[in-house]
C-alpha cells in the first residue's frame, strides 16, 4: 500500500499542473481582452515573451513573482489560498500521542474512533470523535495554534457537517498540548475563548473521566508524557487557567 506522502506528493502535483493550464487559459483571455501582443505584455511585466508563451501553453515551473506580474501587468491580480479538502492522518503530524491521553482517560460510557469522515464524500475528517448516548464531541487536535480563528472556523465547519446526520447534540473540543508557552499565546484571544468555546479545561476532561455529558463547546489542555508513559496519562487544567 503506498504510503500518505506518496499520495499527497501525486495528488499536489495533479493539482499544479490543472492550476497551471487554467492560469495559461485565464491569462491569455485577459491579454487579448487587453488588446495586448504577448511582447507588450512582455515588456509591461518584465518577464520575458518566451516564459509568458510558456504560462500561456499551460506549464509548470513558472515562479509565483512571474506569474504574478503578468497577471498585474494584464489588468487581473492573482490569488492564491488554500482550502481545507482533506484531513492529515493522525499516524503522520504527531497528533496521536494526544489522541492517546484523551482516549486512554476516558470512562468506559465513552466511545471513541479515530479520522472519522464528517459526511459521505466529503474528504474532511474528525481527529477523533467521541461518542455517548446522549451525545458526541468532535474533538480538533492542534499542536500548534497559528491562527485561532482559522483553525476555530475550520472545526465548526466540520462539526456542523457531522451534526447535520446526526440525531443527538454535538459537540466541538479543541485539544491542545498543555504548554506555559501556548497558554500565553491564548491570552490575547480570551474573549473569543469565551464566547466560542466556554467550557473549561478542567470540566471537560471531568466530563470524559466520570463518563457525563459535556453539554458545550470548550478547549482542553493534554499534558503529554516525554517518554513511554509510565502511569496513566492526565488531561489537565490548572486552577489558574481555563
Amino acid at each position: 500500500m503506498r504510503s500518505f506522502s506518496s499520495r499527497a506528493a501525486d495528488l499536489g502535483h495533479d493539482r499544479a499542473v490543472g492550476i497551471a493550464r487554467r492560469f495559461g487559459t485565464e491569462l491569455r483571455i485577459a491579454r487579448t481582452a487587453a488588446g495586448l501582443t504577448q511582447r507588450q505584455l512582455s515588456q509591461r511585466s518584465g518577464v520575458s515573451q518566451q516564459e509568458i508563451s510558456r504560462a500561456e501553453r499551460g506549464e509548470i515551473g513558472i515562479s509565483l513573482d512571474a506569474r504574478s506580474r503578468m497577471a498585474t501587468a494584464a489588468g487581473h491580480e492573482l490569488s492564491l489560498r488554500l482550502f481545507p479538502v482533506s484531513s492529515v492522518p493522525l499516524r503522520d503530524s504527531g497528533q496521536l500521542r494526544i489522541a492517546d491521553v484523551i482516549v486512554g482517560a476516558l470512562h468506559e460510557s465513552w466511545s471513541a474512533r479515530m479520522e472519522v469522515p464528517v459526511a459521505p464524500g466529503d474528504l474532511r475528517a474528525a481527529d477523533l470523535l467521541l461518542s455517548r448516548a446522549d451525545e458526541s464531541v468532535e474533538v480538533e487536535i492542534e499542536r500548534g495554534l497559528v491562527d485561532l480563528q482559522a483553525q476555530l472556523r475550520a472545526a465548526q465547519i466540520k462539526r456542523q457537517r457531522l451534526a447535520e446526520r446526526s440525531a443527538i447534540p454535538v459537540r466541538l473540543i479543541i485539544a491542545v498540548p498543555d504548554s506555559t508557552a501556548l497558554r500565553e499565546r491564548l491570552i490575547p484571544h480570551a474573549q473569543l475563548l469565551g464566547q466560542a468555546l466556554p467550557m473549561r479545561s478542567r470540566d471537560i476532561a471531568s466530563a470524559l473521566r466520570h463518563g457525563w455529558p459535556i453539554g458545550g463547546d470548550g478547549l482542553l489542555f493534554v499534558r503529554t508524557p516525554v517518554r513511554t508513559p509510565v502511569r496513566t496519562p492526565r488531561l489537565t487544567s490548572p486552577a489558574s487557567t481555563r
